[in-house]
């Protein structure tokens, strides 16, 4: 199940060069083998959509 909703603000915490991005979860989808894809959106003038796959180990963080 995914642990993000779509519309949550949230922060890629494991990338360094990209740590400081926030993005939206645009769009999420559910893997056969487990885990969620998510579809984000960043929060930039010149925006970027970028896809993180999660499993066991959340790479995103909540932004509140």
């Amino acid at each position: 199940m995914p642990v993000f909703n779509r519309g949550e603000r949230v922060r890629i915490s494991e990338s360094k060069r990209d740590s400081e991005k926030i993005y939206i979860v645009k769009d999420i989808k559910k893997v056969r083998k487990g885990g969620a894809l998510y579809l984000l959106k960043s929060l930039e003038k010149n925006s970027v959509l970028r896809l993180c796959y999660e499993n066991n180990e959340s790479l995103l963080e909540r932004i509140s």
